[in-house]
Parts: structure tokens; C-alpha cells; sequence
């Protein structure tokens, strides 16, 4: 008898011994995985999970002073853990999970690390519940069990939202770029409501600041605008 299979075995009879004497909570326990619209429950809770984080800090040596630490941001979560998938001839009595066969479970691990897309984890009891992508799965038999063993890691998944990932301008054929979000749709579409050069920043650019922009664009002398029929407001904002 392998060592996974030695350690697997003793873990149930400690669970069985726990549900008999009243201890659901620990027997119980439950490691749910999501992905869109379909669930999968571990069918056996692994003995241990570990999760790991960590700080992207910093150390610079500082002349006449030595090491000093700056901090950073906090990295993404690792998580990991491992067990087996039972096969069910065996009609296990601490099944927690979903009654699937090992086949099955690999399969759908599988197809879900390959759709590319973030997994909800949810370990019960516990404070884990963090949206995740499957960064490593590998699984193997032994013992002539037909039950699979496997090892899971995961890393945690942030959803990127930034107005560069957001914007839904058109390409530029020129230029292989999307549009600028901050440039106007209508170039001349605020020279009649402006007053001066002032005025027209803020309603277009949100702020006074851009004014420079505008006179360079359009080689003005002063910042009156009055005598101005167009003006070119998709100069790049510096």
C-alpha cells in the first residue's frame, strides 16, 4: 500500500470516528468549485489545503543609513491542495461531495482549466472563497485502486478594469489603434457654446488644463475665440 493511499485511508477512519462522536462539522467540511453555470463538489475533502500570500515589498540600501524596506502591494493568493477521486465500486462511506466517477472528475477539471476562464473556490468553514484560475492540475493512479489521485494549484484572479481594457472605440486603419476615450466625438460641436479657449476646455476636456491644446492646434494669438469659425480640439492631451 502506497503512502498517499495509507494516509487517505487513516484520514477517513479519523472522519468516521468524529461523525460518531458528534462532530458533523469536521466530517462535513466541503471544498465547492464553480465555473459559469456548473458546480462540482470535491467528492472526497482533502486533509489539508494551504494557502499563500504574500507582499511585493522592497529593500534599498541607502547610503550612510544601510537596508531600509519599502512597501508594496499585496501579491495574488496561491491555494493548493490534494486527494482523490474515489471510484464509486467502492462505495466509500465519507463521500462529502458529488457521486461522479474519476473519469468524470478530470474531465471537468480539465475542460474548465482549459476554457480560460476564473473559478469560484469555497471552502467550507473556512475563510476561503476567492475567484481563482486553475494554474495546475496533475493526477495519477496507483494501487490498482481505479480511484485517482490528484494536485490542485491555484492563483487568485482579479478582473482587470481599466478605461484602456473598456474602450470600445474603432481601430484606427492607419494606426492599428483604438481611439483616444478622452478625445470628443464632434470636433466643432462646442465652438458656438464656449466663451474662450478656457471655457472650451473645461466643456470639452472636463478641466481648464488642456487650453494649451487648443491654441497650438490651432495656432490662435490670444485666447479669445470669437472671431474663430472651427476649432480642431483632437490634438493629443499632453
Amino acid at each position: 500500500m502506497g503512502l498517499d493511499s495509507f494516509m487517505n485511508k487513516t484520514y477517513s477512519i479519523v472522519n468516521l470516528l468524529s461523525l460518531a462522536l458528534g462532530n458533523e462539522t469536521a466530517a462535513k467540511r466541503q471544498i465547492i468549485l464553480s465555473s459559469d453555470n456548473e458546480k462540482f463538489t470535491i467528492p472526497v475533502t482533502p486533509r489539508s489545503y494551504e494557502i499563500k500570500t504574500a507582499q511585493n515589498n522592497e529593500t534599498i540600501d541607502i547610503l550612510d543609513f544601510g537596508e531600509a524596506m519599502l512597501f508594496g502591494n499585496a501579491k495574488l493568493k496561491r491555494l493548493s491542495f490534494s486527494g482523490f477521486f474515489p471510484h464509486p465500486k467502492h462505495d466509500y462511506p465519507f463521500i462529502v461531495g458529488d457521486v461522479k466517477t474519476p473519469i468524470e472528475c478530470v474531465e471537468l477539471l480539465t475542460k474548465w482549466k482549459e476554457a480560460k476562464k476564473p473559478i469560484r473556490v469555497i471552502i467550507t468553514d473556512s475563510p476561503v472563497n476567492l475567484m481563482m484560475g486553475l494554474r495546475e492540475f496533475t493526477y495519477r493512479e496507483q494501487d490498482g485502486t481505479r480511484d485517482i489521485y490528484y494536485k490542485l494549484s491555484f492563483i487568485e484572479y482579479k478582473e482587470l478594469n481599466t478605461p484602456s481594457a473598456n474602450n470600445d472605440k474603432q481601430i484606427d486603419e492607419t494606426t492599428g489603434l483604438k481611439q483616444r476615450t478622452d478625445e470628443p466625438e464632434n470636433p466643432e460641436s462646442w465652438v458656438d457654446k464656449a466663451d474662450d479657449i478656457l471655457d472650451a476646455s473645461k466643456k470639452v476636456y472636463g478641466d481648464y488644463s488642456h487650453w494649451r491644446n487648443i491654441v497650438q492646434s490651432n495656432d490662435l494669438k490670444n485666447l479669445a475665440i470669437n472671431n474663430v469659425t472651427k476649432l480642431n480640439l483632437r490634438k493629443n492631451l499632453k
